[in-house]
């Protein structure tokens, strides 16, 4: 059975070895993710240790999931999250882990709240819990991630309105 649970410190290295391990087989990666996690979101002005979570059977990880401040040039009254990774391990993908993973993730930041979370990633697989293109909200992405990749969902009503920014991913 699969339980969801908080990250905590001892995660950290196990982590760092399935993050690289679950986008080595992944068909959208940069081959630096653990990195990314490490390097940029865990550090303390990004990282909110109460939106990372593990997915676990018995003692094994089988997925992963990060929420983390997010800066917004010409908004800064807008409470933005990154949502990156989301990391299964390859043997448990098309099982519904990680869209278990992003569902439980994005209510706990609705509870804590949180206005919107932006992520860089499929279209078609994230479509399906709401995010939708960026632009179409006045927003661009500062980083060179394409336009129909750059996505965005609102967790409240009319979060999203107001006028053009950049997103700083």
């Amino acid at each position: 059975m699969m339980v969801i649970r908080p990250e905590t410190p001892a995660d950290y290295m196990p982590l760092r070895r399935f993050i690289q391990n679950a986008f080595e087989t992944a068909p959208f990666c940069s081959g630096a993710e653990a990195e990314f996690v490490e390097g940029t979101l865990r550090q303390k002005e990004r990282y909110i240790a109460s939106l990372a979570f593990v997915a676990t059977e018995g003692t094994e990880l089988i997925g992963h999931i990060m929420l983390t401040h997010l800066a917004v040039q010409g908004r800064k009254n807008l409470k933005m999250l990154l949502l990156a990774p989301l990391a299964v391990r390859a043997d448990k993908r098309r099982q519904g882990v990680g869209s278990r993973l992003v569902r439980y993730a994005l209510q706990q930041a609705k509870e804590q709240g949180f206005d919107a979370v932006a992520l860089a990633g499929n279209p078609a697989y994230y479509g399906r819990f709401g995010f939708s293109r960026m632009d179409g909200f006045g927003l661009h992405c500062q980083s060179a991630v394409p336009a129909s990749y750059a996505l965005v969902l609102a967790l409240k009503e009319n979060a999203l309105n107001g006028p053009c920014a950049t997103v700083i991913f």
